[in-house]
């Protein structure tokens, strides 16, 4: 296996290839010429002007920053942790069946401490989590289309009424400023619904500083850690690749990065994996989305 196929997660892409732009480098060839009183004066300006242009044509550069959401921007734990519990008590209700336990276990959610594990949960989308629910209600003795009625009548889309367990990791809206100020775009990519995720951003306020929102149920990609979802936002952005930092908590944001090519990748450890597992394929893991802001405010200066 090569290490393309490596970085691409056989559980959300299996049959998919690799797709990555590279930039070449342009072998600029100077022409050397002697020269002499005001033919070095005029060389000296020539070289000063296409010095400025250069350096303008840098600044105009687009750069952007992609944030996961869950475990990146918010609490992934007191955000998802009462959501699953409830989804588990509604499907023993409608079946009798003793579900709760075994699909805790599938979604990667330890109920003891209310924490959420790498796995389907922190990192799959909506309707994979709906697919593997219904799985198990099948293997429970449910025949397929009763399961798939009864997933239906349970699921409840994460309810943003009560605002009182989404928890930004610290001030999200100051460091979005920061970013903008400095000339970075800013694009949210998550797993979530793009219901709850806009809900979550409007609650945050964050959504003005936001330049574009991709989401797991979105019709036109497919879920991370394929590229898809990075060449949509690079696309309607009109960003290069190399010029796009990814931060996120989960191996599918690392690699994410990866796979799309993009200038590097900074794991934080506010979500649901640990040290050791981010640095197999982050370029930088750090506390805290507002240490990745340092690293990046370092790099661009």
């Amino acid at each position: 296996m090569n290490k393309v196929q490596r970085l691409i997660n056989p559980l959300h892409l299996e049959g998919l290839h690799h797709e990555a732009d590279m930039m070449r480098n342009v072998d600029v060839h100077r022409v050397l010429y002697q020269t002499c009183g005001h033919q070095a004066s005029v060389l000296a300006k020539s070289r000063s002007c296409q010095q400025q242009k250069d350096e303008s044509e840098r600044n105009q550069v687009q750069r952007l920053v992609i944030f996961d959401k869950d475990g990146t921007l918010v609490c992934i734990h007191a955000m998802w942790a009462p959501w699953i519990r409830g989804i588990a008590a509604r499907l023993e209700n409608a079946t009798d069946l003793d579900l709760a336990n075994k699909i805790f276990n599938l979604v990667s959610f330890d109920n003891n401490t209310g924490k959420i594990k790498p796995g389907l949960l922190g990192e799959g989308t909506m309707s994979q989590l709906r697919d593997t629910i219904t799985q198990l209600l099948s293997e429970e003795g449910v025949p397929r289309e009763k399961a798939e009625r009864i997933v239906q009548a349970c699921w409840q889309v994460r309810e943003m009424a009560n605002y009182g367990d989404v928890h930004a990791v610290g001030d999200v809206g100051h460091l979005f400023g920061v970013l903008k100020s400095n000339g970075y775009l800013i694009a949210v990519n998550t797993s979530d619904s793009r219901g709850v995720t806009e809900q979550t951003l409007d609650h945050l306020d964050l959504r003005r500083y936001v330049d574009i929102v991709v989401c797991g149920d979105d019709e036109d990609v497919l879920p991370k850690p394929h590229p898809s979802t990075a060449q949509k936002i690079c696309r309607e952005l009109g960003v290069h690749p190399s010029d796009v930092i990814m931060i996120g908590d989960s191996t599918s944001d690392m690699m994410l990065g990866c796979n799309a090519g993009f200038r590097y990748s900074i794991g934080v450890l506010t979500g649901i994996t640990p040290r050791e597992v981010l640095e197999r394929d982050a370029t930088y893991v750090v506390d805290d989305i507002h240490q990745a802001l340092h690293l990046i405010l370092q790099d661009s200066s």
